[in-house]
């Protein structure tokens, strides 16, 4: 694949991503906001034009940063003033919540410049909606542009694109959206519907870890393409769907469907190093297959709308007086991603000590009996919990996959290792597996 000759225009803000990590290990500092975006373009090989929104310390930093990217013109579209423009992140992996938060966001202004003459020529536009008047911006904007709009974060209803009266090519929006979590179906429909008045040719909803999918509705007869997540090792999830909004348009001239997948291979180059020439060359690799190398290959697919549905047995001391601190990191990554695992302490009952033995069998039962009706077991078996790791048993035994997160190392043996599906220490592996395990048994 090559990049466009077209030079799309890139809107936003450019914000400064300040990753906390864990105690002994280095925090990340690195442009954020749009240059995400930026290095998606640069990573592609693709030209670009940028307007942006920052504070005035940023500027000359962000000049020199994205020149080196490839933007062949910058223009600063606004002055941010009362806030630094910094995000900090506690969770760069995604496992839950990643818990954004951004200093001073309540004294936060922006004050946009009138730079309509240098736009006039502006043919496809890629916008990150933020702290400034979205209507503003596209009055500046000539009326034959095509807006791309990633509607993540600072769009309040789908009704504020439609008061634009500008023709939308295409919108994207996460399940991690604020916007999304108040759309009421949660489905692609759904959100087609929802944004039916800015009559987009294209809606993308990206699903994390369980895929994307694609609308394509500038044919008579509307498409709808999956679009499989290609899970690795996740460094660093910031900025990953930025990323896809970049290479989608960047290929958008080979077709949508050859659009979409180009850019979930991007988007999980980028969630796989924080280093760009890295991510660079795992985007020169992917880029050389073609669409047919890719549909082929496939991925992990599992919708956000079918998770619910999906009956997952949650084996674990999930006891009220139990040190719940992996137990509820646990059940929190799973809700986060839409999960509704079943739990069966929950559901049959904690039996309070000295029980009889006709009370234990029953509560025995019950579990195996939900047990059986599970499409998956997700272990945890905190210290070495002996319920839980018959639980595990029982599930090998029954020919039912076992993903076991074992956050103290103490059950890493023989039987628990080799039978498992999955096992590790890490939650955020454990859950690609989770992601991996269900899409090859729901395909």
């Amino acid at each position: 694949m090559t990049a466009t000759t077209r030079v799309p225009l890139l809107v936003g803000e450019v914000f400064v991503d300040f990753t906390i990590t864990p105690s002994g290990t280095e925090n990340k500092l690195r442009l954020g906001g749009v240059a995400h975006a930026a290095r998606g373009f640069w990573a592609l090989g693709q030209a670009f034009r940028a307007a942006v929104v920052i504070p005035s310390y940023l500027e000359k930093l962000t000049r020199d940063y994205f020149a080196k990217l490839g933007c062949v013109e910058l223009l600063v579209l606004g002055i941010v003033t009362g806030a630094p423009n910094i995000t900090l992140i506690f969770d760069a992996t995604e496992v839950a919540d990643q818990e954004y938060d951004t200093p001073l966001r309540d004294e936060k202004a922006v004050q946009l410049g009138d730079v309509s003459t240098a736009l006039e020529q502006a043919e496809d536009v890629l916008i990150f909606p933020g702290a400034f008047s979205l209507a503003e911006v596209c009055a500046m904007l000539p009326t034959t542009a095509r807006l791309h709009i990633d509607v993540a974060y600072d769009v309040e209803t789908p009704t504020t694109l439609a008061e634009l009266n500008r023709s939308i090519e295409t919108v994207l929006i996460s399940t991690s959206s604020p916007l999304f979590t108040k759309t009421k179906d949660q489905t692609l429909n759904g959100v087609a519907v929802a944004f039916a008045r800015c009559k987009p040719k294209y809606v993308i909803l990206k699903q994390n870890r369980g895929g994307t999918e694609l609308l394509d509705c500038s044919s008579a007869a509307p498409q709808i393409e999956a679009l499989p997540a290609q899970l690795g090792t996740t460094i660093n999830s910031v900025g990953v769907g930025d990323v896809f909004a970049a290479a989608f348009l960047t290929a958008l001239p080979e077709g949508a469907t050859t659009a979409g997948w180009r850019a979930t291979y991007a988007a999980a180059a980028y969630s796989q190093t924080t280093y760009p020439d890295i991510f660079k060359k795992y985007v020169e690799r992917d880029q050389s297959l073609s669409l047919d190398e890719m549909t082929s290959l496939w991925g992990t697919f599992l919708p956000w709308s079918a998770r619910p549905a999906v009956q997952i047995y949650f084996a674990a001391p999930d006891f009220a007086k139990a040190d719940r601190t992996a137990i509820d990191e646990a059940l929190n990554a799973l809700a986060y991603h839409n999960f509704a695992p079943r739990r069966p302490v929950v559901e049959n009952g904690e039996l309070p000590p000295n029980s009889d033995a006709a009370t234990l069998r029953t509560i025995y039962e019950k579990d195996c009996e939900l047990l059986k009706k599970c499409t998956l077991v997700f272990a945890v078996p905190t210290e070495r919990d002996p319920g839980t790791l018959v639980e595990i048993g029982l599930a090998i035994e029954a020919g039912i996959p076992v993903v076991t997160y074992d956050p103290s190392g103490k059950n890493n043996n023989t039987m628990v290792i080799a039978g498992s599906s999955f096992y590790s220490s890490d939650l955020d592996a454990c859950l690609n597996a989770t992601f991996q395990l269900l899409s090859q048994r729901l395909k």
